[in-house]
């Protein structure tokens, strides 16, 4: 079994949402990026080449804010597989949520504290990929002391593993902690209609290119 760390961010995961006056701008890192793709013998987990982004919603009228998480920790089951989807069968991540990333300091700190800060035991937010066919990959996440498995859509292009789906925050019983990261924010999370709303739903694109051997 093998253990790498990310300095980037990581699979999987989680959260999550605004808290900024600034303009909410941040792009998520896979979007305009050219990929060369690659056929080889076999492949390799690369921890500099996987990108976990995420995008939460704030405002009635649901305007997007961007992020990641900087740091992850992941064991794989195998140093190296023939087949590149083969990587993530029973591939276990851990995310300190300390190394949220939304490029606002003041938002980090404020969805730490007031929004991870309000679950139980949620300093990691931890996971397992069960399994991978038929375009989806099933993946059990664990925070606020909740273990719920989500499906997400998954493609496999030569070395390239691309992961999206979304989450609803609910099923791990998180409202409580949405409405305290609300309360801080209420303003900022104000539309042109003068009402103030954090979704509880997150949108997750994970993006991994396998090193080719």
């Amino acid at each position: 079994m093998k253990k790498l760390s990310l300095s980037l961010i990581v699979l999987l995961a989680l959260s999550i949402f605004s808290c900024s006056s600034k303009k909410d701008s941040t792009k998520t890192e896979s979007s305009n990026t050219k990929e060369v793709e690659t056929t080889a013998s076999s492949y390799a987990y690369d921890p500099a080449q996987t990108v976990v982004s995420f995008t939460a919603f704030k405002t009635t009228d649901k305007v997007g804010v961007s992020g990641r998480f900087q740091e992850f920790e992941v064991k794989t089951s195998k140093e190296s597989v023939s087949n590149p989807s083969d990587i993530l069968s029973g591939l276990t991540f851990e995310i300190p949520i300390n190394s949220l990333e939304t490029n606002d300091k003041s938002r980090n700190g404020k969805i730490i504290e007031h929004f991870f800060g309000s679950m139980v035991n949620t300093s990691k937010i931890t996971g397992v990929v069960k399994s991978f066919s038929n375009g989806k990959a099933l993946v059990d996440i664990a925070l606020n002391g909740i273990t719920k498995e989500v499906a997400l859509d998954a493609k496999v292009s030569d070395n390239i593993i691309l992961l999206k789906g979304n989450i609803d925050m609910s099923n791990w019983d998180a409202l409580g902690a949405i409405e305290a990261l609300n309360k801080i924010c209420y303003d900022l999370h104000k539309g042109a209609d003068g009402k103030s709303k954090l979704w509880s739903d997150v949108d997750l694109v994970i993006k991994s290119k396998l090193a080719a051997q």
